[in-house]
């Protein structure tokens, strides 16, 4: 059985306004790739990752723009990051924005997760793919590294530019496009897509947002609450399931984005027979479950995600959960 990769529709913020400046029809195509405009309502309902992939690729095609997907990147900044960016907004340094970031997206990005390392005096930022066997995928990469790019600098400052950018596919666009977007050489038929850049950007305090972005992502996470205003109980399961891999989880900061005090919060659970703890346990399990199957993270990586201590922790709350230990649940559910 094949895996449905999936993504936040988030990654199309900005997607109708490219389309009005260069004159195309964003409906025809959205119902190109069986989208409606509603998709764009709630920017974490999940799309198919090869419907987004087809719906960049046809733009591109029909429009006859070959940097469709840098210059959607460019209409894309921290709101896009929904629950992810009101966290990482009081992110101590660039480095723990980094981190925080590259956990949420190894947790919740079914479609990829990201990777930095430092070495040999060089930061690498690059992403890994989970799906295979999709094709014309360029667009998407240029998408998702130009996005990339775009909030680095919205956390970090407008003067951050990487030393050079690779790509695993060829220039779908001319050399001149993509140094006007990164600003730096931009490499092609790499091994990996990645940025590189100086490492003593990791040391920088994050900047904090302007009263307008600070605003956007207040309205998203009120928007995001009223969806399931009338169930404690999915409100709790969606903000932990989207604090989880910033290690942000504990029941004090999910009351505090509900507004409510700690107790408070127990006690109005506590009224419909449910516990924090046994909610927090149920979306670990669930998102461990799902990356044993069908991710490339391995087991002491997706352990530290989930917040164990170890890896013997996680095993025996994932044996206790689904009666078989994580290496047995992987072998027996992958494709």
């Amino acid at each position: 059985m094949a895996m449905q990769y999936e993504i936040r529709s988030g990654a199309l913020t900005g997607f109708v306004a490219l389309l009005a400046a260069l004159g195309g029809d964003a409906d025809a195509l959205l119902a190109g790739v069986e989208l409606d405009r509603e998709v764009l309502l709630n920017p974490d309902r999940l799309i198919s990752t090869a419907q987004l992939v087809r719906l960049l690729d046809e733009s591109a095609r029909q429009l006859q723009c070959a940097d469709f997907g840098l210059r959607l990147a460019s209409y894309q900044g921290i709101e896009m990051l929904g629950v992810l960016g009101k966290v990482l907004v009081s992110a101590p340094t660039l480095e723990y924005a980094f981190n925080a970031a590259q956990r949420f997206m190894a947790l919740h990005n079914k479609a990829e997760h990201w990777r930095i390392q430092v070495e040999s005096g060089l930061l690498y930022v690059h992403r890994v793919e989970h799906f295979f066997a999709l094709d014309n995928t360029e667009q998407y990469r240029e998408m998702a590294v130009g996005a990339c790019y775009r909030l680095m600098r919205a956390f970090g400052g407008a003067d951050i530019r990487p030393r050079r950018v690779e790509f695993s596919h060829r220039a779908q666009a001319s050399l001149k496009c993509y140094y006007q977007f990164f600003g730096c050489e931009v490499l092609f038929n790499q091994e990996f897509d990645r940025l590189v850049l100086d490492p003593a950007i990791l040391q920088r305090a994050v900047q904090a947002p302007d009263g307008q972005m600070a605003a956007k992502i207040d309205d998203y996470l009120r928007n995001l609450l009223s969806q399931c205003e009338q169930s404690l109980e999915l409100q709790v399961r969606s903000l932990v399931s989207q604090t989880l891999g910033m290690q942000q989880h504990s029941l004090e900061h999910v009351a505090a984005l509900l507004g409510l005090h700690p107790r408070t919060l127990q006690r109005r659970l506590l009224a419909q027979n449910l516990q924090f703890k046994q909610l927090l346990q149920d979306v670990k399990m669930q998102t461990a479950s799902w990356h044993l199957a069908a991710s490339a993270l391995d087991i002491t990586q997706l352990a530290e995600m989930l917040g164990y201590s170890d890896v013997a922790a996680f095993s025996k709350a994932f044996r206790t959960s689904q009666g078989m230990p994580p290496s047995q649940w992987r072998k027996r559910h992958r494709p």
